[in-house]
C-alpha cells in the first residue's frame, strides 16, 4: 500500500470519526430540546455536558486532521500554498476522489444541521425567558388598571404592561 493511499485511509478514518460526532451532537440537541419542552432541568444539564463532552471530542480531532491532511498533500507532492481541499480531491484518484468529497459534503449538511438545531434551541430559551421575565414582572408589578369612571382630581396611576401580556387591542 503506498503513502497517499495510507494517508487517505488514515484520512477517511478521521472524517468517519467527524461524522460520527457530529451525528452525537445532533442527537444530544434534538434531547435538549426534548428537555427544554417538558421542563426537565436535571436531563438537560445531563444533555449540556454531552453536547460539551462530543464537542470537545471534534475539537480533538481537529489537529490529527489536518496533519493527514498536511501528509496527503506531501504524498502528492503538493506546494504549501496551494493546499486547498478542492486541490485535494482534484489530485486524488477517482476512487478516493468520491469518497473524500462524498465525506466533506456530508460533514458540510451535519454542520448546517448542528447550527439549525442551536439556532432553534437558543431561540426557545429565549422566548421562555421573555416569557418568565413578563411573568415576573406582573407579580411584583401588578397591573393597574383604568377603573370605567376615573375619581375626579386624583391622579391615575398606571403601570404599563409587559408587551406579552399588554391587553390593548
Amino acid at each position: 500500500m503506498s503513502t497517499l493511499e495510507n494517508e487517505i485511509r488514515m484520512l477517511s478514518e478521521l472524517m468517519d470519526q467527524e461524522v460520527r460526532g457530529y451525528r452525537l451532537i445532533i442527537e444530544a440537541l434534538d434531547q435538549e430540546a426534548e428537555c427544554l419542552k417538558h421542563g426537565d432541568i436535571d436531563s438537560l444539564l445531563e444533555v449540556v455536558k454531552g453536547i460539551e463532552s462530543h464537542t470537545t471530542d471534534l475539537q480533538r480531532l481537529q489537529g490529527p486532521i489536518e496533519a493527514s491532511l498536511h501528509a496527503a498533500f506531501k504524498a502528492l507532492g503538493v506546494d504549501a500554498e496551494k493546499r486547498t481541499f478542492s486541490r485535494l480531491t482534484d489530485d486524488l484518484p477517482p476512487d478516493h476522489r468520491v469518497k473524500i468529497k462524498s465525506f466533506y459534503h456530508t460533514l458540510n449538511e451535519l454542520r448546517e444541521r448542528v447550527r439549525l438545531t442551536n439556532e432553534r434551541n437558543k431561540r426557545f430559551i429565549r422566548e421562555h425567558v421573555t416569557f418568565l421575565s413578563d411573568l415576573t414582572s406582573l407579580i411584583i408589578r401588578p397591573v393597574v388598571e383604568d377603573p370605567c369612571y376615573p375619581n375626579r382630581g386624583k391622579p391615575r396611576t398606571t403601570v404599563s404592561l409587559p408587551y406579552a401580556l399588554n391587553r390593548e387591542v
